[in-house]
Formats: C-alpha cells, structure tokens, sequence
C-alpha cells in the first residue's frame, strides 16, 4: 500500500525529471488533473534519435489516436521459427510499428496543451533531501542551480540519478542490437518473423518490418560484445546486408519496486525504464511504461495506491515466470513447443495480446496441455 506524507499533498505542484514518452505522459495527465507540473529535460532541445519500436494494440487504449500518427507499419501475423520449423500466428488485431521520435514528438505538444512547463537544458545531478521537501542539483549552461521540490517522478531512464539518490537498487541490464536491413523478398511486410535459437540467446532473433522495403532486425543478449558478434554472423548466414546499426541496454526486469520513497520531505516516484517496468520475456517497455506513468499519476492525484499498479505488477510477474521457463528451453525444447501449437493455441495466441500474459497462460495450458509438461521438463 503506498502511504502519502499528509493531506497537504493533494495540492503540491509535481517536478518531473526525464523528458521521456513516460515522463511527459505522466506529466500531461497530473497537468490534466490539476497539478502544476514542470519536467525537467537535461537535452538544450527534442532531438530523439529515430527507431522503430512494435507495440501492442493497447498502446491505442492508453493514448488514443493521438499516438496513430507516429504508427509507420502494422503488423497483421507473425511467424516462430526454430530449427526448420515454423508456426504462422495471424493476429485479429494488429500490432503497431511506431516511429519514437514522431510519438515523443507528439507527447511534447499534448504537454504543453495540459499545461506541463517544460524547462529544457536542466539537466539533474543529484537530489538531497530537506526537512521540507528535496533540493535538485541542477546543472543548466554549465552553471549550477537548485531547485525545490516536494514531490518528483524520476522518468529518467534505466540508469536514472533520482532513483540512485533516492536509494533504489540499480537495476539489470541486458544489450539489445539490432541492425537495419532490406527485407528478404520471401517476408510480407506486414509479417514480424521470430527465429529461436538458443545457441546464440535466451531471448529470440525478430525482424520488425517498418517500411514495405526495410526492417529493423536484432536481437536481446547476455553480453554486449557476443551479441553484436551474434547477430553479424546471424546476417551473413541469412544473406542480408546491415544498412546501419543501433544499440542500447535495457533494464531487466527481476522483480516489483514500490514505485514511491521518502527523501526527505519530498515523496520521490519512478515511471518507465528507471522503475524496470519492461517485459523480460520480449524487453519491451512502451506499454508497460505508459500503464506505470498512469498509475503514478493516478496515485499521486487521488493519494491513495492506484489499481492500474497493483495490475502491471502482476503482469510483470507472469513475464517473469515465462522468462524463467524459456530460458532453460534447449533447441529440442523450441521443436516440441512449436510442433504442439495447434490451431486452439495460435488462435489465442492471435487474440490475447503479449501485454495480457497473465490472463492468456491458462487458456493455452488448457487448449495445450503438453505445454504444461514441456515447461515443467525444462524447469527440472
């Protein structure tokens, strides 16, 4: 249960930290309630590098369609594939390749439409905590300022400073590196295609068609260097030429951090990639990110704990358990899993999203009961 300092807190002007589509996501909707927000970005200007990102439908339910103008691709099926074996799962509603620069874009201009003040070129060193709140060690064109604050949401990425000052563990990491490719003429664009091979990750191989020529093809791994080294040798034998390459690590999720701490006098939250709020079984986290800046912003507006929290925790969780379970699957493992998705299983595979891992497990246990005893050898 999450615990506010005191009444007063219902009226106390909120300091975001972090110009990330979290961070200004949970500022438009505190704006949007009533709350004097201010975000801090430490960049002078916008200037999100261009990437592609694929996300589930539900991404729709959380924005709306404001976020449909940075939708570059749609994604009507995708194909596993381990081994010489594949499984085609036909989505009834499709995923959503979005451009991050065009939906990051957007969350500024809903911002400053709610209301947020944003202050560009603040970039936070560190935050000590007072008898009456938090002082914030800015650094802005070089020379210090500080700023006070009694309540802050750290959006600040997976090696985030507010969560470091306010005493949360730093969080795993994983490399993830993918290269931008032209996409072989056997795949549809609007096809996602898996491969699983152990050998190489405990993760999986994707390539995410984003346009009707190119995609964006990579992989989750377990060391920077051998992952990159993976994926080079992955191209050469699948005949494909990297156009360019891109790289970053992402925050692995291990298990639930309250997302509220005292510092101070100051309550301190963390949203998005700084909270881990990612998928470990696909290291996805725009969803997922934007379900724990709502729950944030709903916690701190109504002051008391938000359900929307409560839900993504135990979603996170189950992402857990299935990554526990894949990453002792052998390539024998992959096989059998591929050769038992009957048509019941790909059915709702294709109808439950991979945000709703919680509520589709048993279906497909009880479509698919060798599943059970396939995870069940693996554990053992």
């Amino acid at each position: 249960m999450i615990e506010h300092s005191s009444g007063s807190a219902a009226s106390r002007p909120v300091t975001v930290v972090g110009g990330s589509v979290t961070g200004l996501y949970a500022g438009m909707l505190l704006a949007r309630g009533g709350r004097a927000v201010t975000l801090l970005e430490g960049a002078s200007h916008w200037a999100p590098e261009p990437r592609t990102l694929i996300v589930t439908r539900r991404m729709r339910d959380l924005l709306g369609k404001s976020g449909d103008r940075s939708v570059v691709n749609i994604i009507n099926r995708f194909e596993l594939m381990t081994n010489g074996r594949v499984a085609t799962v036909p989505l009834s509603e499709p995923d959503l390749v979005v451009e991050r620069s065009v939906l990051h874009e957007g969350l500024v201009e809903q911002a400053l439409a709610a209301g947020v003040k944003l202050r560009m070129g603040c970039r936070v060193r560190t935050l000590r905590g007072t008898h009456d709140g938090v002082a914030l060690e800015v650094g802005r064109s070089g020379k210090p300022e500080e700023l006070n604050a009694t309540t802050v949401i750290g959006a600040d990425g997976t090696f985030s400073r507010v969560a470091h000052a306010a005493g949360w563990p730093a969080p795993q990491t994983v490399p993830l590196v993918q290269a931008i490719v032209r996409l072989p003429q056997d795949l549809p664009p609007d096809t996602t295609r898996v491969w699983f091979q152990p050998d190489d990750t405990p993760y999986f191989y994707w390539l995410i068609p984003e346009s009707p020529t190119q995609g964006a093809l990579g992989l989750i791994g377990e060391e920077g260097s051998d992952t990159r080294q993976y994926l080079e040798q992955f191209l050469e034998r699948h005949h494909l030429e990297p156009l360019e390459f891109q790289a970053a690590r992402i925050p692995r999720y291990t298990k639930w951090l309250q997302p509220l701490r005292r510092l101070g006098g100051a309550d301190i939250y963390l949203v998005g990639d700084a909270a881990a709020h990612v998928k470990v079984t696909t290291v996805g986290g725009i969803v997922t990110g934007f379900r724990g800046a709502l729950g944030v912003a709903e916690t701190i507006l109504q002051g008391r704990s938000s359900g929307v929290l409560r839900g993504l925790r135990w979603e996170l969780d189950w992402h857990r358990f299935v990554r526990r379970t894949l990453g002792h699957f052998s390539q024998s493992d992959y096989e059998v899993l591929l050769d038992v998705l009957n048509p019941e299983v790909l059915d709702i595979l294709g109808t439950h999203t991979r945000d709703e891992a919680g509520r589709i497990l048993v279906r497909l246990c009880l479509a698919q009961p060798r599943l059970i005893s396939l995870a069940l050898r693996s554990l053992i």
